[in-house]
């Protein structure tokens, strides 16, 4: 007796509790940056459970490669859409996706202001000598 329909069909229920866990976070969670975060269980653990499942069942070698490609695109595209969804609230929200002078925030590469101007100091004592 094989246990194929009973392995596949706990690895198809789970991976629909987890998709139903993460609507319901989703819909919990006020903050929108947040809420981007529960898609990616959706897509990383309840497409994992799907493609093993479907890599249980299907001996046949074309069903297996073609749900590894897709899961392995959505995999990928789901942090594609995740930082384009971010970006366009950020636009939305602050009309800029540059940060506001009120965020504080450095420019990547570039070092903290406190930084930039104790490093100018020194800079400018050993070329006086001091």
């Amino acid at each position: 007796m094989t246990h194929h329909p009973l392995v596949t069909g706990m690895l198809l229920g789970l991976a629909v509790a987890i998709a139903l866990l993460s609507a319901a976070g989703m819909a919990v969670i006020r903050n929108t940056y947040q809420r981007l975060h529960f898609s990616a269980l959706v897509v990383s653990l309840s497409g994992g459970l799907i493609a093993v499942a479907v890599w249980i069942e299907q001996a046949d070698a074309q069903a297996r490669i073609k749900v590894i490609l897709t899961v392995g695109l959505l995999f990928v595209m789901n942090s594609i859409l995740t930082h384009a969804t971010a970006r366009a609230v950020r636009i939305r929200r602050t009309g800029s996706w540059d940060p506001q002078p009120d965020e504080h925030i450095e420019p990547l590469g570039q070092q903290p202001a406190a930084q930039r101007h104790s490093a100018g100091r020194r800079a400018r004592r050993r070329r006086r000598g001091k």
